[in-house]
C-alpha cells in the first residue's frame, strides 16, 4: 500500500518520515519513556498530550508485534 510521497506502509518507510517530522518540529522524544501508566494519564489529559500518547501507544504495539513475531523479510 503506497502512501503520500511514495512511502510504503508495509515496508516500514513511513516511520522514517514521522521521525523526520518530529525532529524538524523539535518534538522528538518529548513524550519520554512510553509506560502504560504515562500513556493512560496523557490520554485523560487531552489535547497535544493525548495525540502524543496515542502515537506512543501505537509505536509500542508495533514494537511488541515485531519482538514477538519477528519481522517478515520480503
Amino acid at each position: 500500500m503506497a502512501l503520500k510521497g511514495g512511502k510504503k506502509k508495509s515496508g516500514g518507510l513511513w516511520i522514517q518520515s514521522a521521525t523526520e517530522k518530529m525532529a524538524k518540529k523539535g518534538t522528538l522524544g518529548s513524550f519520554g519513556k512510553a509506560t502504560p501508566k504515562k500513556i493512560a494519564a496523557a490520554k485523560k489529559k487531552g489535547g497535544k498530550a493525548k495525540k502524543k500518547a496515542v502515537f506512543a501507544a501505537n509505536m509500542r504495539k508495533i514494537a511488541l508485534k515485531r519482538k514477538h513475531h519477528g519481522r517478515k523479510k520480503g
